[in-house]
């Protein structure tokens, strides 16, 4: 196939292994790149993703602790208020949470995230924190993913036993959402600046997100130093607005990932795709998430993990996709022994 300038230049930062420049970054999403010159590129970023993980998988386990409705109603949430698809409250108790913590803890996975609403408060959080610290492995670290915070709240986050905190500027902040997009940024610097991991995803993806604001909102992150990216695809929720937009490609998602993996050093040792995407493990994702409790994504609450990917479940796509694994993800226990195993 033909290549312009620009695709030669995409190509040999490829195999230099240098990071791509926005430039670059858009050609991975153009239809200009197909055929054999995206698998190189597609296969530039599987092979950078398994140098700097030393071809090692990871496992981001999240408990999602309430879903009390949100007046924010952000258009792709089950939680806004406003779209009635969680018409009542509903909320674990911090006893169901550190039982669940310590199901999935046996698994050891690398991250464990607990996920509130934006006004669950965090005076409650860090108590909620400290208490599930106590229960999980050592090697596990604690993530938090909730509202906006500022720095002595970040503060007391890290003291409370928190590493790392999931928070990014979704894709049209403070147009598909209920949040200002200054609010957004705002955390995003408090965060870098008191020391917490960033981690945040390329999201909610869709079908109507043009070429433009993936490359910016992928190149923002890494403006503010975030240590996990990837990208997640906005589940279409019945009920929500954006549901009418539909499901954004398989494909397309699988360049997301490989654009964020290209743009990324070694600073980035963890590319996760959400919801699980096989084809992403090869295009350089290496991470991928196991979710109970109150799921944005889902239309309903359940202490069963979301659509029945469970630690087995992860475990097999990462075998498959030659990843090596660490935690004893399901691998030898029988199903009806096996915690947050839906099986």
């Amino acid at each position: 196939m033909k290549t312009t300038p620009e695709i030669t230049s995409l190509l040999e930062a490829c195999a230099a292994d240098r990071c791509l420049t926005p430039v670059e970054a858009r050609l991975v999403l153009s239809k200009q790149l197909r055929g054999e010159l995206l698998q190189t590129v597609l296969l530039a970023a599987d092979r950078r993703m398994r140098v700097i993980s030393g071809n090692r998988a990871r496992l981001y386990a999240t408990i999602g602790v309430d879903a009390t409705p949100c007046a924010r109603n952000c258009g792709f949430c089950s939680h806004g208020a406003q779209w009635g698809v969680y018409p009542d409250s509903y909320e674990l108790t911090p006893e169901q949470v550190c039982a669940l913590a310590a199901k999935m803890g046996a698994f050891e996975p690398d991250w464990f995230t607990l996920r509130t609403t934006q006004d669950y408060g965090n005076e409650r959080l860090c108590e909620l924190v400290r208490a599930v610290r106590r229960v999980l492995p050592a090697r596990t670290q604690v993530v938090v993913n909730t509202g906006e915070f500022d720095l002595a709240g970040a503060r007391a986050l890290s003291s409370a036993g928190v590493s790392c905190a999931y928070h990014t500027f979704r894709l049209r902040e403070g147009e598909d959402t209920g949040i200002a997009a200054s609010d957004r940024l705002e955390t995003l610097r408090i965060i870098q600046e008191s020391g917490l991991n960033l981690f945040a995803l390329v999201e909610p993806l869709g079908p109507e997100h043009r070429d433009e604001e993936i490359v910016e909102a992928a190149f923002r992150l890494k403006q503010f130093d975030v240590a996990l990216s990837g990208c997640m695809a906005r589940v279409p929720v019945a009920g929500t607005p954006l549901a009418r937009h539909g499901k954004v490609s398989d494909e397309r998602v699988v360049r997301t990932v490989a654009l964020t993996r290209l743009i990324s050093g070694s600073e980035v040792a963890a590319i996760c795709v959400h919801p699980p995407l096989p084809a992403a493990l090869r295009a350089g994702a290496n991470t991928m998430v196991v979710e109970c409790g109150a799921v944005p994504r889902a239309e309903q609450p359940g202490q069963a993990v979301w659509r029945g990917f469970d630690f087995a479940a992860a475990g097999k796509l990462f075998t498959e996709a030659g990843y090596e694994t660490l935690a004893p993800w399901c691998a030898s226990q029988p199903a009806e022994e096996a915690p947050c195993c839906d099986k």
